[in-house]
């Protein structure tokens, strides 16, 4: 027998060991568990627009990109009676020309406050904002004070992010049916955020 082959099997039987190990420890597949949320939510934004109008058919889901905030152990994700908790808590929408700011942090000064961060001869001018370790940092149309930035003293470092929206909004773009955009920029459309006010309330 080879070396490679001596190798190949001790590897094989390393992997073997390891998974008998994890499932006999009775860790949880966090997997399975993702899935099934996902589908549960995906139901849920079925029944929001039912409620709204004709639902989105499975081929429009695609599209659609949930987020669940819950705690970490399964057995709080429902209720005593078996009934799921989620709780819609935005909708929000993919705009490819929305922008992103990098601003000054807590000291109020591009990069490194009183630091030349990028030797041009200026101290704490624009050109140092996100000078690194600096506390600059990013703002996006869903961050509190998206909507107050100076553009005196921020720049715009990219395009593209979630905006905040509504069903109705939602509803017209699935009837009218899904943007060329979408598949050009590889990135789901609409996001749709849940908590689960069950998880919430033990911890």
């Amino acid at each position: 027998m080879s070396r490679g082959s001596v190798l190949t099997l001790a590897l094989v039987l390393a992997g073997c060991i390891w998974r008998g190990l994890w499932l006999s420890a009775g860790v949880t597949d966090q997997t399975l568990v993702a899935d099934r949320t996902r589908a549960e939510l995906l139901n849920q934004v079925s029944d929001a627009c039912q409620q709204n109008g004709d639902p989105p058919s499975p081929t429009d889901r695609h599209d659609i990109q949930v987020l669940a905030y819950f705690a970490d152990t399964t057995e709080s994700l429902r209720t005593d009676d078996g009934s799921s908790t989620w709780q819609l808590e935005s909708i929000q929408r993919f705009d490819p020309d929305a922008a992103v700011w990098i601003v000054p942090g807590a000291d109020g000064q591009p990069g490194w406050d009183g630091w030349d961060d990028n030797q041009d001869g200026t101290v704490d001018d624009l050109g140092e904002l996100g000078a690194a370790w600096s506390d600059d940092h990013c703002l996006t149309p869903l961050d509190p004070g998206y909507d107050q930035v100076d553009s005196s003293h921020s720049r715009i470092i990219n395009r593209g992010a979630y905006v905040p929206s509504n069903i109705q909004t939602f509803m017209a773009e699935q009837s009218e049916g899904v943007p060329e955009a979408s598949d050009v920029l590889k990135q789901p459309r609409w996001r749709w955020t849940f908590s689960n006010q069950a998880a919430s309330a033990v911890r």
